[in-house]
């Protein structure tokens, strides 16, 4: 039977640091201010409407938990699987907004992000593969060697964006926009030379 959880509701928790497990908690309507959380294991956590407002994850190991419509201002990701926090829900997202946020070697396979404005945040080296990102806002974006496989791009908007690895072949681009010169780089996975 699986544990009872500790229900925590609208509080504001600064600089909140739960020591190296958080387990059996739900947050809803919660504002994360300032917290600092490096090699935590969450385990069996929900996060429901909850604000994470100048936080810093690094390493983060998420284990049956659930985010949902979490709205990230001026936070610091680094090494964070996103995917796995959408639970058994394929239409689910962990997001509902993103302003100044910025993501290093992180993971945001399997997730619907569909019309998704990412372009206050800065990216270096994450992995977007079997996305729904249809629509999705890259303009501006600092992308940093970030990789987009098996995902649906169409329409989505990469124009000023930087440094993406995107393989036409791979994902669906029908309608996607891009500026010159960066969409240059949609031609390296053909081996064509442009002189």
């Amino acid at each position: 039977m699986p544990a009872r959880k500790q229900l925590r509701q609208g509080e504001t928790l600064t600089a909140f640091a739960p020591g190296d497990v958080l387990q059996d908690t739900e947050f809803r309507d919660c504002t994360f201010e300032a917290c600092r959380w490096q090699g935590l294991r969450a385990q069996n956590c929900s996060f429901i409407d909850c604000r994470f407002v100048r936080c810093q994850l690094s390493g983060v190991v998420f284990s049956f938990c659930l985010m949902r419509d979490a709205v990230m201002e001026n936070c610091a990701f680094r090494s964070i699987a996103w995917g796995g926090l959408t639970g058994r829900s394929a239409v689910a997202q962990p997001f509902a907004a993103l302003t100044n946020c910025s993501f290093q070697y992180s993971d945001f396979s399997g997730l619907a992000l569909a019309g998704f404005d990412f372009s206050t945040c800065q990216f270096r080296e994450c992995v977007f593969d079997g996305c729904a990102l249809a629509g999705a806002d890259f303009s501006g974006a600092p992308l940093g060697r970030t990789a987009f496989t098996r995902c649906d791009l169409q329409k989505a908007d990469f124009r000023r964006a930087e440094a993406y690895a995107i393989d036409p072949a791979a994902n669906k681009l029908k309608g996607a926009r891009f500026s010159f010169p960066e969409v240059v780089a949609l031609l390296d996975s053909a081996g064509i030379q442009i002189e």
